[in-house]
């Protein structure tokens, strides 16, 4: 079985949050299981290259990625998690992710101004990623808010792309933060979505929300250890009935494996 893992962080490359440090367990024992895994992130400023022994996927070069009227190639490096055999794959662009801050500027601790258009480059660099790979994922599997377009972009831009026609999405929230508020509709506009897409619609009270923009598009929900009822007026207004996924690292990954077995029906 395929799984994709979008997520902004996982340890020790970049850490923001608990994500970063289930990640770095999570995809490498679910490997140890049978499962094929391949995961996605921004190449930040503060991922050291030779440190991380990083190199360049050169059949990957070149990969272009359209970003409201732009369009900015990438390169894609890879690397493995250290003491385990899994490959993370990063998405390398200078003018979007070679600063030190991940989303927030570390000399004003604030959010870059930028970030819309950093965050939609990284959603839709994801999946230009897979199909170029030409690697066909039974699940995708997203992380928290940063990774709430990928859903959206799923189910409508690359609707008729093939790599995706049996893929399920499966929208993990890990803890209460949610930072993936945005002013106005800018960052859907950057996305290029087909006229069908009811921008004005996603932007409620005019601010566009990609945590709850991602469980609308996902095929299923799941909560993680540092969530109790933090989102829960949320999935009754959304009618979800999310899967809580939550205990040990040891005890998560077992639950995962029956779970992606119980969603996709499929043995391996």
């Amino acid at each position: 079985m395929k799984i994709l893992y979008a997520a902004a962080e996982i340890a020790p490359f970049a850490r923001m949050t608990h994500t970063a440090d289930l990640l770095r367990f999570l995809p490498a024992s679910l490997q140890d299981q049978g499962f094929e895994i391949r995961i996605l992130l921004p190449k930040y400023g503060t991922i050291n290259d030779r440190r991380n022994r990083l190199h360049e996927v050169i059949r990957l070069s070149g990969i272009e990625v359209e970003v409201g009227d732009t369009v900015d190639s990438m390169k894609i490096k890879v690397a493995s998690i250290p003491n385990a055999k899994l490959q993370v794959y990063f998405l390398d662009n200078d003018k979007y992710f070679k600063r030190k801050g991940m989303f927030v500027n570390p000399k004003t601790d604030k959010f870059y101004d930028d970030n819309d258009e950093r965050l939609a480059f990284y959603n839709k660099g994801v999946l230009e990623t897979v199909i170029s790979l030409g690697w066909e994922p039974d699940i995708i599997h997203c992380h928290d808010w940063p990774a709430g377009l990928i859903p959206l972009l799923v189910r409508t831009k690359y609707k008729e792309e093939k790599i995706f026609k049996n893929t399920q999405i499966v929208y993990n929230l890990h803890h209460p933060e949610n930072k993936g508020h945005f002013d106005g509709t800018n960052i859907l506009d950057l996305l290029g979505l087909p006229e069908n897409v009811n921008i004005d619609e996603l932007a409620e009270g005019g601010a566009v929300d990609l945590l709850k923009t991602g469980l609308k598009y996902s095929d299923h929900v799941v909560t993680g250890n540092h969530l109790s009822d933090q989102f829960d007026d949320l999935f009754k207004e959304l009618n979800i009935n999310p899967t809580k996924i939550q205990g040990s690292p040891e005890d998560v990954s077992k639950k995962f494996a029956e779970y992606y077995r119980e969603i996709t029906g499929k043995e391996e």
